[in-house]
């Protein structure tokens, strides 16, 4: 081997890395397309069997960018409409939070003390949709869909559809993919 090839064959690892992220990056950015625009998310369709898997296969693609985006510096961090606690600070915070109890059957991420609540979902205005303990819990928004995994509530526009808006453009005017 000579004194070059050593050299050449770490930035040839590099390159191919970053080709590879940048694909990851593009393959995750489709699929969220896809799934926004498929209709799966009407809320017509909130009861019918695809509508959990697509909101599981979009928490793990939209926790992959957006968990890039943290890496990169360029965290997507509003906490509109949602509670901040310890563990959950921001819109990156919260997707990767409700990315875990989706994929994950035994996740603390589903209780309310000692109560399961997984993947109960809540179409427009209704604030007290779901009582627990005495706590009312739903959806604040007559546009929106509210799904909660245990405490954590997100909303299907006003959190997943924006942050996925935002991270696809910064990642597009980055020229990534």
């Amino acid at each position: 081997m000579g004194p070059d090839q050593g050299t050449d064959m770490a930035e040839d690892t590099k390159n191919f890395s970053a080709w590879m992220r940048a694909a990851d990056i593009q393959a995750s950015v489709s699929r969220c397309a896809d799934l926004f625009d498929c209709g799966v998310f009407n809320s017509n369709n909130s009861a019918g069997p695809l509508f959990e898997s697509a909101v599981t296969l979009l928490l793990v693609h939209l926790n992959d960018l957006l968990q890039k985006a943290k890496q990169d510096g360029k965290r997507i961090d509003f906490s509109d409409d949602m509670e901040a606690t310890d563990v959950v600070a921001d819109i990156t915070d919260l997707v990767r939070t409700c990315r875990n109890a989706a994929c994950h059957v035994t996740s603390g991420e589903h209780k309310i003390d000692s109560n399961k609540f997984t993947f109960c979902v809540t179409s427009g205005y209704g604030p007290g949709a779901f009582v627990i303990n005495g706590q009312e819990m739903g959806c604040d928004h007559e546009d929106d869909m509210a799904i909660y995994y245990g405490k954590n509530r997100i909303y299907l526009r006003r959190h997943l559809l924006r942050s996925f808006e935002l991270v696809a453009q910064m990642y597009r005017s980055d020229g990534r993919w």
